[in-house]
């Protein structure tokens, strides 16, 4: 009969168990060896004394070897639980390692070669808390959105024509035409909203062939699409992407917060307040007054980040809207506006910034055919490669507006990760593509 298996977080002392995991370490004496078994949930000591048939299989156990170990969960003297070895069986027994995974110079391993082990480097507890937090920041994203009456659908990732504009795109041969791989799911997300759906959203995989080589950027990503139709303003987009990011954090805190507090020092996040909104006209006088200029339309990186940096000193936010971008710094299917500061045309958008960086860019869109006819011609774009597209605002579109966000990007600022890498499961950039 095969033995029932226990979690290492659910062993209660005075329980009878049988744990699996990988051996994080083996320390042996004379008399007894302790084994330290960690599984997807944590870690614990099993003791194994001299006596016990199995003694010495147990001194040649190498470390990162698959395990089953069955034993008494005993309290230790010290606190905390211990399990006294009846059986070990090893499943797995590993070779040496090529790096080291846990314990004194897992720290010195370089980011490129942690990459091409990426399958040791998960088995690190602060690494799969990451993947743990990830995973409970797109589950609460498809939580509230599904609870705000939003339907969740799956674009192609192979197109026809570019989804955005002729930039950072994947070409490839198909059956002897050409394809791109979707660098987003903008186009069919309002293709959507045209069929009647309303409310939608997609956790997709997006693809841009940009050669950046970048902390926070990748040429493959999971990303958090939306769009929602019959709004009356663009606040509406702006509060249901607020109400959405409140539901991640608290799913992140609810699923593995003890994991983040232990591992990045973290306990207190989650969103207390309205996320303040400032023009970018008022931006560009902040990040003066900071002495940090540039000559772009929009926020320069070191602009980001002083703004950033004023909202949290001055709001007591790490989230800041940053709205009314200049016109010619966005897409053409964005609804143009005029700034209530400077008078001049403007997106009516937002990015929003998190801890320095740009998180997403939120939008509305224009509905009305003709002017968005007018509107790909003025950004230099062919109507011809859209049509199908454009098609879909000629038989009535609702007003609408969305964002896209990448998952990855909002989990290496939360946890304060130092690249982006860190926070996928395999990275994929100009020079990786491999494993």
């Amino acid at each position: 009969m095969k033995k029932v298996r226990t979690h290492i977080a659910k062993i209660q002392s005075g329980e009878k168990v049988t744990i699996a995991g990988h051996v994080q370490t083996v320390r042996v004496q004379s008399a007894v060896v302790f084994i330290i078994i960690r599984d997807i949930t944590g870690t614990i000591q099993c003791v194994i004394e001299k006596t016990h048939p199995q003694f010495e299989i147990a001194k040649s156990i190498s470390v990162e070897s698959v395990l089953e170990i069955t034993g008494s969960a005993v309290t230790m003297p010290g606190g905390g639980v211990e399990i006294q070895i009846e059986s070990v069986t090893v499943l797995s027994m590993a070779e040496q390692l090529p790096i080291q995974v846990t314990g004194r110079g897992a720290e010195t391993v370089s980011s490129e070669v942690a990459q091409d082990w990426r399958f040791l480097t998960l088995r690190r507890e602060r690494d799969a808390t990451i993947m743990k937090t990830l995973s409970a920041i797109t589950t609460g994203y498809r939580e509230a959105l599904l609870q705000s009456g939003f339907t969740e659908i799956f674009t192609p990732k192979l197109m026809g024509t570019p989804s955005e504009s002729h930039a950072e795109l994947f070409k490839m041969e198909y059956f002897g035409g050409t394809a791109y791989l979707a660098q987003s799911a903008q186009l069919y997300k309002q293709m959507a909203v045209a069929a009647g759906l309303e409310r939608v959203f997609e956790i997709s995989p997006t693809f841009r062939a940009d050669p950046s080589f970048t902390t926070r950027h990748a040429t493959e990503f999971i990303t958090l699409e939306c769009e929602m139709g019959y709004i009356g303003s663009f606040d509406e987009v702006m509060e249901t992407l607020e109400r959405a990011i409140a539901y991640m954090l608290t799913s992140a805190r609810k699923a593995c917060g003890s994991e983040i507090r232990k591992h990045f020092g973290l306990s207190d996040f989650q969103l207390k307040r309205q996320i303040p909104r400032i023009t970018m006209h008022r931006a560009k006088q902040i990040c003066a007054e900071m002495g940090v200029t540039s000559d772009r339309a929009d926020l320069s990186p070191a602009e980001e980040r002083a703004v950033c940096e004023y909202v949290e000193k001055e709001m007591e936010s790490e989230f800041v809207y940053i709205t009314e971008y200049p016109w010619e710094s966005r897409p053409f299917y964005h609804k143009k506006g005029i700034s209530s500061e400077t008078g001049k045309p403007i997106s009516v958008s937002a990015d929003l910034l998190y801890k320095g960086i740009e998180l997403t860019t939120l939008a509305q869109r224009e509905e009305c055919y003709e002017t968005l006819c007018k509107q790909c011609a003025e950004k230099g774009l062919k109507q011809e490669g859209l049509q199908w597209y454009l098609d879909c605002f000629r038989f009535g579109m609702p007003p609408h507006g969305g964002w896209g966000m990448g998952s990855e990007r909002f989990v290496k600022q939360l946890l304060g990760l130092p690249s982006l890498r860190e926070a996928q499961f395999l990275f994929r950039g100009p020079s990786r593509l491999m494993p």
